[in-house]
């Protein structure tokens, strides 16, 4: 499987240009040495009350300083460290070291191997991804290429999570994930069309691992398509018409709970303006899956041993809005309403999160106060 999947990746990266919509951050110039600031604090609560997911709530921060520097205008080195701690707690529940290398291979295409970028620039569905990782999931380690232009955004990905030694008793564990968008040019001056499609497949297994459980491999694939329409020039914000299919699959036949395979349809309208955003839509699922995804949408409970509700009908309503949205600092609150049509029941969720990051450049500063003495 280890060397199916290497072989799989380095054929993504001959294809990288017919294969990624967000914009490509400022690269510093060649010489430049900046200290780069991450920080997160969040608060999460998820009042869920199901058979599939127990509620609780996320309450911490994450702080991450990286020294960056570019010896030629080809490459980036990054070497900091990520401390995540929980309010309430005395020691930080995850200290990790943060180092990369970059290659940048074009002006829109580079390689990154080491400390990826974040859980949330692969830019994945929710169902698949959980955007909860931002918080307690933020740092990933492995290899990444991405390609991003005009109406172009993919990423490539492995994400090794847990490395093994001849003889552990644990099981090797990655992700290999493929993230596509296609945006078209405006139709009608105020028509866009979107086409993303999405691959992960989870591992979980290792030959020279002296492990209990059996080996396990899930693949998840994803795609639709999007219609964006601009209200008098974005003038009254942007409306969105989105379908979206999911299917899910166990590669290695019998699976502990009995799912094997599944598929689910995702129906979503969307309405942004400014620094808000409001989502509706209906989630029709049968055995659903993912491994990383929010648990909420599967079929499988997570906390229940051998539970498993076949068919799933969610009607979600989502609020978001971003209070000083500036390129360096961001609170954000958001909303999320989730009524299960079978159950008839309503979850939530709550979050509320200030993300700061910013580079400094050094360099810059140092010419800035040589110039005042």
């Amino acid at each position: 499987m280890t060397k199916t999947l290497v072989v799989f990746f380095f054929l993504c990266l001959t294809v990288k240009n017919i294969c990624g919509q967000p914009v490509l951050e400022a690269r510093p110039q060649s010489g430049d040495l900046s200290l780069r600031i991450k920080s997160m604090n969040f608060i999460e609560n998820n009042e869920f009350f199901n058979p599939i997911v127990e509620g609780y709530t996320l309450l911490g921060f994450f702080f991450q300083p990286e020294l960056v520097y570019t010896p030629t205008e080809k490459v980036t080195l990054r070497a900091g460290a990520h401390f995540l701690k929980y309010y309430g707690t005395e020691k930080f529940s995850h200290i990790r070291p943060v180092f990369s290398t970059t290659l940048f291979l074009s002006e829109k295409t580079f390689l990154t191997l080491g400390t990826l970028s974040g859980a949330d620039k692969h830019h994945f569905l929710d169902p698949h991804f959980y955007t909860e990782r931002i918080y307690n999931e933020y740092v990933e380690d492995g290899i990444q290429l991405t390609h991003i232009n005009e109406h172009i955004f993919t990423d490539t990905w492995i994400s090794w999570e847990n490395y093994i030694f001849k003889g552990d008793s644990t099981r090797e564990q990655f992700t290999f994930g493929e993230s596509f968008r296609y945006s078209s040019s405006p139709v009608a001056d105020f028509i866009r069309i979107e086409v993303p499609v999405q691959l992960q497949l989870k591992h979980r297994g290792g030959q020279i691992s002296d492990y209990p459980q059996q080996m396990q491999s899930f693949i998840n694939m994803a795609g639709g398509v999007k219609v964006n329409f601009d209200l008098a020039g974005k003038k009254y914000g942007q409306l969105g018409i989105e379908y979206l299919h999911f299917l899910n699959k166990s590669l290695d036949g019998d699976t502990t709970t009995g799912v094997i395979r599944g598929n689910a349809s995702w129906i979503r309208l969307l309405y942004s303006y400014k620094a808000f955003r409001f989502e509706t839509g209906y989630w029709k699922a049968h055995d659903f899956y993912a491994p990383n995804g929010n648990p909420i949408y599967g079929s499988v409970s997570n906390y229940q041993p051998d539970l498993v509700i076949h068919d799933r009908r969610i009607f979600k309503n989502s609020l978001s809005i971003k209070f000083l949205p500036a390129n360096s600092l961001e609170l954000y609150f958001g909303l999320d309403l989730f009524y299960d049509i079978d159950l008839n029941r309503m979850d939530q969720a709550y979050t509320l999160h200030l993300n700061f990051d910013k580079l400094i450049n050094l360099a810059s500063l140092k010419r800035i106060k040589e110039h005042q003495e």
